[in-house]
């Protein structure tokens, strides 16, 4: 598994059914659906990772 560089997500294998779960991974305690809020809000997964993040490509969006 890798952190996503645009988000800095790892994809843990969730998916819309249980986007609000939290899985106590590498993502800590953030649920997808919290970390596409964020995400949408400021650029990233959670704002702490903001200096860790880069723009998406044209091919990600």
């Amino acid at each position: 598994m890798e952190l996503c560089p645009v988000c800095w997500w790892e994809d843990d294998g969730q998916e819309d059914e249980d986007a609000s779960d939290v899985r106590l991974t590498v993502n800590g305690p953030l649920s997808l659906s919290e970390a596409r809020v964020h995400f949408a809000e400021c650029g990233a997964s959670h704002p702490r990772y903001l200096p860790y993040v880069r723009k998406p490509g044209s091919f990600e969006l």
